[in-house]
């Protein structure tokens, strides 16, 4: 198994590019669907603008974090180890590919665990923008509306993927 990485090592620099591309990302996310404008600029004054070669780790499995990423533009890859759940043998395996608009790593964000699964750049690498926790709840308990939102917002996208994932049970 591959051991975390410094943070520092595993991405490439943040780009420097100006805010507004963070916001453009954000204007277009699923975390952000219903926030006016104003509130995506707010967001969006809290990320960080992060650009991963491909193949990269972007998080390790039961890794602590205290990060959710938007994925501005490429894809990331989750993957498992059979062996950290609970299954003998067998090499890791994909189990999605999230591109532009998505959220990942969320599951740590909203339950203080570690990270369930390992997250990778894809083959064309992937931009994301990073939310740290602790800014994050901040900003939601300053304005709530934004803080409803963006709850709803990632149980939505949740409850999708427990819905695919049900479906794949019964193929």
């Amino acid at each position: 198994m591959e051991s975390p990485q410094d943070e520092s090592e595993r991405f490439i620099a943040a780009t420097g590019e100006p805010a507004e591309y963070t916001a453009q990302i954000l204007r277009s996310a699923e975390l952000t669907d219903g926030l006016t404008p104003a509130q995506q600029a707010r967001l969006a004054a809290i990320g960080q603008l992060r650009s991963y070669a491909p193949g990269v780790l972007i998080c390790d499995e039961h890794e602590q974090s205290d990060e959710v990423y938007i994925i501005g533009s490429g894809a990331v890859e989750v993957w498992l180890d059979p062996l950290n759940v609970g299954q003998d043998g067998g090499q890791p395996r994909r189990i999605a590919v999230l591109q532009a608009r998505q959220t990942c790593g969320e599951l740590a964000l909203l339950d203080g665990g570690v990270r369930s699964a390992r997250l990778r750049a894809g083959p064309n690498g992937a931009r994301l923008v990073a939310l740290r926790h602790a800014a994050l709840i901040a900003l939601c308990e300053a304005d709530t509306a934004i803080g409803f939102c963006v709850m709803r917002n990632l149980a939505a996208s949740l409850a999708l993927r427990l819905r695919l994932q049900d479906m794949r049970l019964y193929e």
